[in-house]
């Protein structure tokens, strides 16, 4: 069965197209990656599944249901930064919340709390929260009503390694009871790990549909990007310019760089060619900004 599908999905802000003429199918018990860049049209079209803003154009469906309508009783949503009430503890939030579909058992409420392991702050107030903590009950809140379908926008947003790890164990554990997922980022290192297929969006149109694979090889087959640190920092950025290449400072002490696949075993020989010492050098897992400009540059279309 299909969980969770859009026909011709378009949302116009004025002339702007947010989202444009986007159209796909998710069956149910698949999570999918929906991938691209800041202000690509992400969020917009969670927001449209989710029955939180009209098309200007198109149609969607959850769990075979008309959106909005009765579907949307059977998703868990977590859109934009989970907002709460900071003046309540993490329990009271949920509790409030759960009000608003008619109420779950307090059992349930420390079911979920437990699965994002927050139960031991979650009788302190919202307001003392980080930004991971508050994550982490937004994750639980989407949960609480054990959804068919889960909408999740950027859920690791300050989250480090180690709870973006459990995050992702979180998700698989949904996923393999039947749950539809569709979680967006703008990190594909990150979204990589726990998806098999990808919805890639940039400047509100559907770039790339399908398998998480097929598109790897395809941005692997074009770039790679390094870090690169020498012991003269400025012979390093002369040295890459002359070559050709355009440094991107990181920090004091990294810069990077990226490089055609072909010429990337000659690249540090070049450098050494230049009398640049290097220090350390590192290839970086690819982030969504850079791989789109790639992928909708194969594409034939303007970046």
């Amino acid at each position: 069965m299909t969980a969770i599908s859009a026909a011709g999905l378009t949302k116009r802000y004025g002339r702007v197209a947010a989202v444009e003429d986007v159209s796909f199918d998710i069956t149910e018990g698949e999570i999918v990656g929906f991938l691209g860049p800041n202000g690509a049209g992400k969020t917009t079209t969670l927001r449209l599944l989710a029955g939180l803003i009209h098309p200007t154009q198109g149609t969607s469906q959850i769990l075979g249901r008309p959106v909005p309508g009765s579907g949307l009783l059977e998703v868990g949503t977590m859109i934009e930064e989970p907002s709460f009430y900071p003046y309540l503890t993490g329990r009271a939030n949920l509790k409030h919340a759960s009000l608003l579909h008619g109420g779950v058992s307090e059992n349930r409420i420390d079911e979920v709390l437990e699965f994002v392991r927050m139960e031991q702050a979650s009788n302190k107030k919202v307001a003392a929260y980080s930004q991971g903590m508050r994550q982490r009950l937004g994750l639980a809140r989407a949960l609480l009503w054990r959804p068919r379908v889960l909408l999740l926008d950027e859920p690791t947003n300050g989250l480090d390694p180690v709870g973006i790890a459990e995050i992702r164990e979180n998700l698989r554990m949904i996923a393999r009871e039947g749950v539809t997922i569709l979680i967006s980022s703008h990190i594909l290192a990150e979204i990589e790990k726990v998806v098999e297929r990808i919805l890639a969006i940039d400047k509100g149109k559907l770039r790339f549909d399908g398998p998480l694979q097929q598109l790897l090889q395809r941005l692997d087959a074009q770039t790679l990007s390094y870090r690169l640190a020498a012991t003269d920092h400025e012979a390093l950025n002369r040295a890459l310019r002359t070559l050709g290449y355009t440094p991107e400072p990181v920090d004091d002490r990294f810069v990077r760089v990226t490089v055609p696949t072909a010429e990337a075993s000659r690249l540090l020989s070049q450098l050494i060619e230049h009398q640049v010492e290097i220090l350390e050098a590192r290839r970086e897992a690819d982030t969504l900004e850079g791989a789109y400009l790639r992928l909708v540059e194969e594409d034939g279309r303007p970046s």
